[in-house]
């Protein structure tokens, strides 16, 4: 009896920790994203590995979902905040979209999708603007 309540407590307490794992990532909480490897492709040419630099990338995006905002940060300097547009949360991922640009005087407008994994936190940051496309890895975590 005693085996049986060691495993019935093991059982449960992985199951609540999943479940308290999978809310971190549902987009109930604030995240923070760090930017790992950067493909970029352009029209008509081989897609390739670039870096943070070359593309003007932030080394973090920070997600708030109940403000509806997305702010890039490099080196501890945050950019003006970019409206998220739609958050979809589905049964493994949350999808977060939202336009980055668009604004009068603006050229450089970027329509991107974020799809995070409710279990690992892991990221995938798409970007598509004129002529070229971006395909960003990352990790997430609560702030």
């Amino acid at each position: 009896m005693k085996i049986f309540g060691k495993q019935a407590f093991v059982l449960v307490a992985s199951v609540f920790g999943v479940t308290a794992l999978a809310a971190d990532f549902d987009g109930s909480k604030p995240l923070i994203c760090s930017l790992g490897q950067i493909v970029e492709c352009d029209a008509g040419s081989k897609c390739r590995v670039v870096s943070h630099d070359s593309v003007d990338a932030p080394d973090f995006v920070k997600l708030d979902f109940r403000r509806k905002q997305l702010v890039a940060s490099t080196a501890g300097v945050d950019s003006p905040p970019d409206k998220i547009d739609n958050v979809t949360n589905l049964d493994n991922n949350v999808v977060v979209q939202g336009i980055q640009g668009g604004t009068e005087g603006v050229r450089d407008t970027l329509g991107w999708s974020m799809s995070i994994s409710h279990e690992t936190g892991q990221m995938v940051l798409t970007g598509a603007g004129e002529n070229a496309g971006f395909v960003i890895f990352g990790a997430c975590t609560p702030i």
